[in-house]
């Protein structure tokens, strides 16, 4: 091949590759943005289902109208929010599934509406009835899981598509390298020839290297894109589905995180260990239903005291919770566990099954030291879930801290 022939075919890779590369980055980001807009519209979707829900729920139960108060405006919330997700997924491979899953929530908006008319007319045992029956729960439950699969759906073809930008990325950049070698070997044929052409081979060495430090800075700024756009889809693996709060994992690596922060700097690291008492039978009596939202409301209490930084509750697993208290000692943990289960107990959660208050009540165990060195931070944890099981042991409703 001829070196003047060698070098437009270079250059013309160059463009051709630095052309793909731009439009991979643009279809890139256009994707990023509508998947972002999609996911967003699902979240709404399901946070929105799951307010409706639970405001029939403890409408029902606690036979007061006024939780439903609300129902139409959020009603209208999620009708818009279909409409959005369809405007959305016309030419989605989730154009189906939402579909379908307007329709399943089409019908149990009619159960729902049948059920409110009821609670207004006072009939609160009939509907009851008509939001526990074995239909209507199951319905939800399919709805939930499909809402559930349309989420993981979107997740997956995000993966997938960043995938194959990515391996077009790569292709790009082998193309471009290519380019760059045939550029240098271009550079040494003429540097046998004249001074003159040698002074121009150089200056076109300096353009190349000029154009692959671009090059590297925007492989850069992309791989800096696909990184956050990870974290992103680390953060929904990062929570318990059911109430929100941080999952087994994540508590974890926090708990790892701060036990050993904790022994570094010489400070008090608590724990405490919190279990729904006699939660089989409020289940058993009440439904699995009520007894998910028994967790929710018990999850929204103990989120709400884990502010301070460092500080995490986390559902540890059925219905057992785990709260991280960094810088507490014993006494001040102790403390902190006692006006949650105070809490708990003040919002008068039905217990018809219950042996203690006649409504829902926690047993927490607290254990609290400074890490020493080499010591497993599973010690700790063992300490507050046997205060914990003390508690229960002396009656339960109470806060028992390990000595």
């Amino acid at each position: 091949m001829r070196p003047i022939n060698s070098i437009y075919l270079a250059v013309a890779t160059l463009v051709l590759t630095m052309g793909l590369g731009t439009y991979v980055d643009i279809k890139n980001d256009a994707m990023h943005a509508r998947h972002l807009e999609i996911n967003t519209s699902l979240e709404r979707m399901v946070r929105l289902n799951q307010q409706l829900n639970n405001m029939l729920v403890v409408a029902v139960l606690e036979q007061n109208t006024l939780r439903t108060a609300s129902y139409d405006t959020v009603d209208r919330d999620l009708e818009a929010t279909f409409r959005s997700m369809g405007h959305l997924t016309r030419q989605h491979p989730l154009a189906a599934d939402i579909s379908a899953l307007s329709a399943d929530r089409e019908k149990l908006h009619v159960t729902e509406e049948a059920a409110l008319g009821l609670m207004r007319l006072d009939r609160w045992t009939q509907a009851h009835q008509m939001l526990f029956a074995d239909a209507h729960v199951q319905a939800k439950k399919i709805y939930e899981i499909n809402s559930e699969t349309a989420v993981g759906a979107l997740t997956g073809e995000l993966a997938t598509t960043a995938e194959r930008f990515d391996r077009v990325r790569t292709a790009a950049l082998v193309m471009r390298l290519g380019a760059l070698a045939l550029l240098l070997w271009v550079g040494t044929m003429f540097s046998r020839r004249l001074h003159t052409e040698q002074a121009e081979q150089a200056q076109l060495r300096d353009e190349i290297t000029s154009a692959n430090q671009r090059l590297e800075e925007k492989v850069l700024a992309r791989t800096a894109e696909l990184e956050a756009a990870n974290r992103r889809l680390e953060t929904l693996s990062a929570t318990d589905g059911l109430t929100g709060l941080a999952n087994r994992r994540t508590f974890d690596l926090a708990w790892d995180a701060e036990w050993q922060r904790a022994s570094r700097q010489g400070l008090p690291l608590a724990i405490a260990m919190v279990d729904v008492d006699q939660f089989k039978a409020y289940n058993d009596h009440y439904g699995h239903q009520s007894g998910d939202l028994c967790l929710k409301i018990l999850a929204q209490t103990l989120g709400s005291m884990a502010q301070r930084p460092g500080e995490l509750a986390a559902r540890y697993g059925g219905e057992e919770f785990v709260v991280i208290l960094p810088g507490l000692s014993g006494a001040e943990a102790y403390a902190a566990m006692e006006r949650i289960r105070a809490a708990v107990q003040a919002q008068g959660l039905p217990h018809a099954k219950a042996t203690v208050a006649g409504v829902v009540t926690i047993s927490v165990g607290v254990a609290s030291r400074v890490p020493r060195q080499g010591e497993s931070s599973a010690s700790l944890v063992q300490e507050a879930d046997v205060a914990m099981y003390q508690a229960k042991e002396k009656g339960r409703n109470q806060v028992m801290l390990s000595i």
